[in-house]
């Protein structure tokens, strides 16, 4: 619980390390939360209208309040692996490149109101 806590208190400390345990332990506490709030927002939700619901909005309040918590823990951690940090935004460019070829290959009427 501790490294739970410590990924909150970090959430901008990109500098330092993080061991196996302080990364894997928040990761998977983040995993079970957003699918348990998933769930709920699935269950309670009509139409499949999740993200619309009270329920949806959470889920994706705290998808968006983990983004650079995690950011910061994925830095901390790779450094502690001994890699340049610049690995990091060489992974989130072809990340982020893939995402964008996937929407290109997505046809435009899928998409209509």
């Amino acid at each position: 619980m501790t490294s739970y806590k410590a990924f909150w208190q970090n959430y901008v400390n990109f500098s330092g390390r993080s061991t196996r345990s302080d990364y894997w332990i928040p990761t998977i506490i983040n995993a079970i939360i957003i699918a348990v709030l998933s769930a709920i927002a699935g269950v309670g939700a009509q139409n499949n209208q999740w993200l619309t619901s009270p329920s949806g909005i959470i889920v994706v309040l705290f998808g968006l309040a983990v983004i650079l918590p995690d950011f910061a823990l994925i830095v901390r951690r790779v450094r502690d692996t001994g890699v340049k940090h610049l690995v990091v935004w060489a992974i989130l460019a072809i990340i982020f490149n893939i995402v964008g070829f996937i929407f290109a290959l997505i046809p435009t009427d899928q998409f209509k109101n």
